[in-house]
């Protein structure tokens, strides 16, 4: 009958129904564990941890069933994520899956342990101690301490995520011990966080060319300048990416070793396996004035332009 009135949320109801039914057999976990249940519904949260503890020393000390005592575990942890005791919830649903494995407890579990690290990133936000590391991280940087300087701008930005200067100084520091990927990432998060600051593209641009990739950074250069007109440094780093498209300096078998890496980028595999892009560069092989007809459309020319930046239509 308690369950009957839970069901039907008569709370009051079914306390009544399942303190009879403790008072008859108090060894019997089951009806304290369903009188923890009316006091989360009701949303006694600190009540409800106390009943489910004495229910557990009660299920112990009467060798009580596997299921019962994970029920009753998992309940205490959905009473302690109410009562924001995350791990100490965490503990409770590790205990309620010693007793027997639940995927819905499981469940619960990650959702504690992500609601634990939101809450204690949260807590670790201070954008005045992120600009101490970044300073401290400049001046490491100055030294030469790479390694250093990028802990230094790592920890700022657990201070602060927001902060588009950490990624961008932790990126430069991370083209100086040659970790390329992580560099390009941190110039990325630094765009999207600041898409004016011209110097985000610029080192993106530089860390492309040095993955022997111009065509890409041709794109970013571009993209920075649309977003910053006539930016200085963007220019610099524009000529600097021209100069590599034209081969400036290059011997044929760098030129040949750029054009290989280009073949890497899916979106150069996709120009040279669009049918109509084959056909253009055959006449371009075999007849350079009918070919020329075809660049007078907008999206062949760019797709000429990408291949020629990327090396694999090479110019004198």
């Amino acid at each position: 009958m308690g369950n009957d009135k839970y069901k039907a949320k008569d709370f009051a109801g079914a306390m009544s129904h399942y303190q009879k039914a403790h008072t008859l057999d108090p060894t019997n976990m089951v009806y304290m564990n369903n009188i923890a249940a009316v006091l989360f519904a009701e949303g006694k949260y600190q009540e409800c941890v106390d009943q489910v503890e004495k229910a557990l020393e009660v299920g112990k000390e009467h060798r009580a069933a596997f299921t019962d005592l994970g029920k009753a575990y998992s309940r205490l942890g959905n009473a302690l994520v109410k009562l924001e005791r995350l791990e100490e919830a965490v503990k409770a649903y590790d205990s309620s899956l010693m007793e027997v494995k639940d995927g819905q407890v499981e469940l619960k579990r990650r959702t504690a342990i992500r609601m634990k690290e939101d809450r204690d990133e949260k807590a670790y936000l201070d954008p005045e101690k992120a600009e101490e590391e970044r300073q401290k991280g400049n001046q490491l940087f100055k030294e030469g301490k790479w390694v250093d300087a990028i802990s230094a701008y790592t920890e700022g930005i657990k201070r602060d995520p927001t902060n588009h200067l950490l990624y961008s100084n932790r990126g430069q520091t991370y083209i100086k011990v040659m970790d390329l990927g992580s560099a390009l990432k941190d110039c990325d998060k630094c765009i999207q966080l600041k898409p004016d600051f011209p110097r985000a593209y610029a080192r993106k641009a530089n860390v492309q060319l040095l993955c022997k990739q111009a065509h890409k950074a041709k794109e970013t250069v571009e993209e920075g300048l649309a977003q910053c007109p006539g930016d200085a440094e963007l220019k610099q780093v524009g000529a600097k990416v021209q100069q590599s498209i034209m081969g400036v300096g290059l011997s044929q078998e760098e030129r040949e070793a750029r054009a290989q890496e280009a073949m890497k980028d899916p979106a150069i595999v996709n120009i040279m396996q669009d049918p109509v892009m084959r056909d253009v560069l055959n006449e371009m092989q075999t007849n350079p004035a009918a070919a020329q007809k075809h660049m007078m459309n907008p999206d062949i020319a760019r797709k000429v332009e990408t291949l020629i930046a990327a090396g694999i239509i090479q110019t004198r």
